[in-house]
């Protein structure tokens, strides 16, 4: 009993698909007529009996048999190359692995301390913030005590990575920025934007 249920559902939709099918080939037929210039159908079916006519030609090597060859090879060189960029997809990640691996084995730039990165890390929130730089907004940021600081920032003029700048005046002051080096390092190691 299931199974008529079944089978009149298959037959009804078949119906429909028929149907549909047809209702789909008058009416493209009918706004083909209307809309599409007819002509342009015998020079197609004209160029498409040459093209058969050209590959049932007896040759030496049939074209048809030929044309089959060219698209062959040129699926076998497509796939090829498809699985050559896959594959080769991992390789440059392991390759950018291991190029961080390097730098990070073969700096470039001088280590540092733990004061000297936080020193760094402070300076380098400043430059991107357009802050100025000076002692007490750097002891503030890293919570370290001025001479503590002060030697860190030393140490860091040393290794040509900060500079400082003394300004004259009523409000003279003493500021710190980093120098291209310093930014280098910055953008490298401490990963910024």
């Amino acid at each position: 009993m299931a199974e008529e249920g079944k089978q009149s559902i298959t037959i009804k939709a078949m119906a429909y698909l028929a149907g549909g099918f047809l209702v789909v080939l008058v009416s493209a037929t009918k706004l083909l007529d209307t809309y599409f210039e007819m002509t342009l159908l015998p020079d197609a079916k004209v160029w498409l009996l040459g093209v058969w006519d050209w590959l049932l030609l007896e040759t030496a090597m049939p074209n048809w048999s030929l044309l089959m060859i060219t698209v062959a090879l040129t699926s076998i060189v497509t796939v090829a190359f498809y699985y050559y960029r896959t594959a080769d997809e991992p390789y440059s990640e392991l390759h950018e692995i291991e190029r961080k691996i390097y730098k990070t084995n073969n700096p470039q730039f001088p280590r540092l301390t733990d004061n000297q990165t936080l020193l760094m890390e402070a300076l380098a929130y400043h430059a991107n913030f357009r802050k100025v730089a000076n002692l007490d907004s750097i002891c503030k940021l890293v919570s370290l005590g001025k001479l503590e600081v002060e030697d860190g920032l030393k140490q860091l003029q040393v290794k040509r990575l900060v500079r400082q700048k003394v300004t004259r005046g009523t409000f003279g002051a003493t500021i710190f920025e980093l120098t291209l080096a310093g930014k280098d390092y910055a953008l490298e190691r401490l990963e910024l934007t």
